[in-house]
């Protein structure tokens, strides 16, 4: 990424952007940069810790993709989807 790009990006919504792009051309470690730095400005960032608990599931990562769908479902305990994955995860059917 050029340096023009890094420079504007200094938002939550940003580095979600960028972390989703990485992630759809399979630049998962890019990816769980960007998820990352999200949280870092808001530790509170749902979508960013079910962002990478689907990218540590798509690479094989049980533990830590289960973490981060816990995380996420810590903070917003009706997170559908990150329920639905984390339940999968742990063997119980939805």
């Amino acid at each position: 990424m050029s340096n023009d790009i890094k420079n504007i990006v200094s938002n939550e919504a940003d580095h979600m952007e960028l972390g989703k792009f990485y992630f759809l051309n399979n630049k998962y470690d890019e990816a769980v940069s960007e998820f990352k730095k999200i949280l870092e400005i808001n530790p509170g960032n749902a979508e960013a810790c079910y962002n990478i608990g689907l990218i540590k599931e798509s690479s094989n990562q049980m533990d830590e993709a289960r973490e981060m769908y816990s995380k996420a479902l810590a903070v917003k305990p009706d997170y559908k989807i990150a329920r639905v994955r984390l339940n999968k995860l742990i063997g119980i059917k939805s």
